[in-house]
């Protein structure tokens, strides 16, 4: 529904890491583009939480504009100035509130999908540019100065937007403007200087500064002591903001330039080493606090270092003004398999309202299978968190299979490990989405197929992936995702699925893997109306392994092997399957094929059986029974030399007629075959 909560707006896009870290130096600052309306009811149910897990969170270490749309009610914050809301709504192409913007392009979704773990992977990419705010008052009038700093040694050859926003930081009513009952709101969008459009710049060379002024009179309706400026940095190509400032932020002197390759796979007991630097971007020597924390296993070890000085605990380190020290995060795993991500936090002595530097590097030793869960928010907003709220039913499947070498991460870790060429032994991927959004992005597919092309096995479920790649419209469909989803997942999306709702929920009785698994039903994990598994069918080389409903008529779930990879891909969560150990059997079986203690030749007999062909011996026509033929499949007739004779299309039929009338009296076999996958042959001789 256009303009209102629904799950074609809510929960939308975690897109890839950012594309400019290379040699980044200077604090990044995560800005948050609120999206929301006095007369929006689950605005009021989601920016309190959102106010509180965010704002108060972190009062000096995120920007925040909150953005008054036209609908879907009264609100005299957008009627103040209706141009400016407009212009960004389009820009950003936001259908409804409440609607949250991190980054520009980082993630956007519901006040109710972002977490702290959002602002530190934000703040952990540092930025190469600074920017700086400040104003000078004379009484009605302000002139706000803008200061862009090339904090790196990149050089920049395209040109950015650099955008000024008047904010009112609090916003107080004494009763409601709007229908919903809110009455306070923070960080008020007023003004756009010069326009909204804002002013193209060109970031100045390393070290260099470019300043922008810019002369606004403020509005008798303000509360002039409550008005401050916001400022940054965009590419309206990608939306990506490279970084922001405010008039009203805490000077960060602590600089980090992050090593190129921030995940290793290592095998136990190796050194690892992630060369960085840190330093000083002011011009006197200061303090900083120096602290290295991690997530990794209690036997595993790890020191920094610090311009030729080793350190394992916290200590405070003394920087000359401008310069930069050698930094090295030393890691060696232990024995126990896993992921160590590790922290390294840099403070300013004695300044606890500085914001912190951060650095963020991963360790993987010994991990053969992956569980991802994705860390887009709910579909409808509701509940903040991710699809690691249900991990625990792929958690018990693999405990189930004695799987023991796991390790549980998010889709931009994985997708970044990846890219890091950073998956040595693991080449099975468990994929948790469930329904969040999106389940799949650009980079993310990219990533995957360049997974699955070296040999990856990929298990994923979730009720919207297709309608996602298909029907999401401009916030969701690209034909990236369509063609992983057809060409790589082997399935064809028909719809949203809306008659699937707590139905019956089939295994494909000739399936060798599934087949033997108890039947089952769907339920609406999530409560309300959403509940919306998609319609598909197979396409190509992918084979049916489940059903909706009795009978085999819509098709819920599909599997496909190319001799190179393996996907098994179900439209309905593992969350929504009703029976635990209907869960556990599907997890473990998958993986057992994933590991080919289920032989694929056992897999693709039960997937295509054929029938002793009648008459036969033949001089005319043969008829030959099929049970449950492969997608796209074909009867192939061969000679005893093994030359193919004659290929008829099986187009779905349970008995394939052929015409044997021209071929020679002899010994042949014929086998159904579908790509490279093929049934045993049987014997068929032709008399004359």
């Amino acid at each position: 529904m256009k303009k209102n909560l629904s799950k074609s707006l809510v929960g939308l896009m975690m897109l890839g890491v950012a594309s400019l870290q290379v040699n980044a130096q200077a604090f990044k600052y995560p800005f948050f583009q609120h999206y929301t309306q006095a007369s929006c009811g689950p605005c009021a149910a989601q920016n309190p939480g959102f106010q509180t897990a965010i704002l108060n969170a972190n009062p000096t270490t995120v920007h925040h504009m909150a953005v008054h749309t036209s609908w879907p009610g009264v609100d005299p914050m957008y009627s103040a100035n209706p141009t400016i809301a407009d212009d960004l709504v389009t820009y950003y192409n936001i259908t409804g509130v409440p609607s949250v913007v991190l980054q520009g392009n980082f993630k956007q979704g519901g006040p109710s999908a972002f977490q702290q773990a959002d602002v530190d992977a934000v703040i952990a990419q540092t930025s190469p540019i600074r920017v700086d705010v400040s104003h000078v008052v004379n009484g009605m009038m302000r002139t706000v100065t803008v200061v862009v700093t090339n904090a790196s040694t990149n050089t920049f050859s395209n040109n950015y937007t650099l955008r000024t926003a008047v904010i009112e930081r609090n916003v107080n009513y004494t009763s409601a403007p709007g229908n919903n009952g809110e009455t306070f709101f923070p960080n008020v969008l007023r003004e756009l200087l010069p326009n909204s459009a804002g002013d193209v710049i060109s970031i100045p060379a390393p070290g260099a500064t470019l300043t922008m002024t810019y002369p606004y009179t403020l509005d008798v309706s303000w509360v002039d002591t409550e008005i401050e400026e916001l400022a940054w940095v965009q590419d309206d190509a990608t939306k990506e903001v490279l970084n922001s400032g405010a008039s009203f932020d805490v000077g960060v002197n602590a600089s980090i330039n992050p090593p190129a390759v921030i995940t290793q796979n290592v095998v136990a007991n190796t050194t690892t080493t992630f060369a960085l630097s840190t330093g000083n971007l002011s011009p006197n020597v200061n303090d900083f606090d120096y602290a290295l924390t991690s997530t990794a296993p209690g036997n595993w070890t790890a020191s920094y270092n610090v311009n030729g000085t080793n350190y394992t605990a916290n200590t405070t380190i003394s920087i000359p003004g401008n310069t930069n020290f050698p930094t090295d995060i030393v890691v060696v795993p232990g024995a126990t398999a896993g992921i160590g991500e590790y922290t390294l936090t840099i403070t300013a002595t004695g300044n606890p309202l500085v914001p912190a530097m951060i650095v963020k590097v991963y360790v993987i030793s010994g991990v053969g299978t992956l569980l991802i869960n994705n860390s887009g928010g709910l579909g409808d907003g509701t509940t903040a968190g991710d699809a690691s709220n249900w991990q625990q039913v792929y958690m018990d499947g693999l405990a189930f299979a004695n799987c023991t070498d796991y390790a549980i991460a998010n889709e931009k870790f994985c997708a970044r490990a990846i890219k890091d060429n950073a998956m040595t032994g693991i080449n099975k991927i468990f994929y948790n989405v469930g329904w969040t959004f999106p389940g799949l992005t650009d980079d993310l597919v990219a990533q995957l197929s360049t997974f699955l092309d070296n040999g990856g096995r990929l298990f994923i479920a979730g009720q919207d992936i297709g309608w996602e790649a298909f029907d999401g419209g401009a916030q969701y469909s690209t034909q990236a995702k369509m063609d992983f989803y057809n060409n790589y997942l082997h399935a064809n999306y028909v719809g949203d699925g809306s008659t699937n709702a707590n139905v019956a929920f089939n295994l494909n009785t000739n399936d060798v893997i599934f087949g033997g698994t108890t039947s089952t039903t769907l339920k609406n994990f999530y409560g309300g109306t959403y509940f919306f598994p998609d319609d598909i069918t197979a396409m190509g080389i992918g084979a049916v392994t489940a059903y909706y409903g009795a009978g085999t008529t819509k098709p819920g779930g599909v599997r496909s092997w190319n001799n190179i990879n393996k996907t098994v891909y179900f439209p309905p969560g593992m969350e929504m399957v009703t029976s635990v150990a209907v869960k556990d059997q599907i997890v473990k079986l998958s993986y057992d094929w994933f590991n080919d203690l289920i032989s694929v030749e056992e897999y693709d007999a039960a997937m295509a059986k054929l029938g002793q062909a009648y008459p036969n011996p033949a001089n005319g026509n043969v008829f030959i029974p099929i049970t449950n033929a492969f997608a796209n499949s074909s009867i192939q007739v061969t000679d005893i030399t093994g030359r193919v004779v004659l290929t008829q299309s099986t187009n779905g039929q349970t008995t394939v007629e052929l015409n044997v009338a021209a071929l020679n009296a002899g010994y042949y076999t014929y086998r159904i075959v579908s790509g490279n996958t093929a049934t045993n042959a049987l014997p068929l001789e032709i008399v004359k």
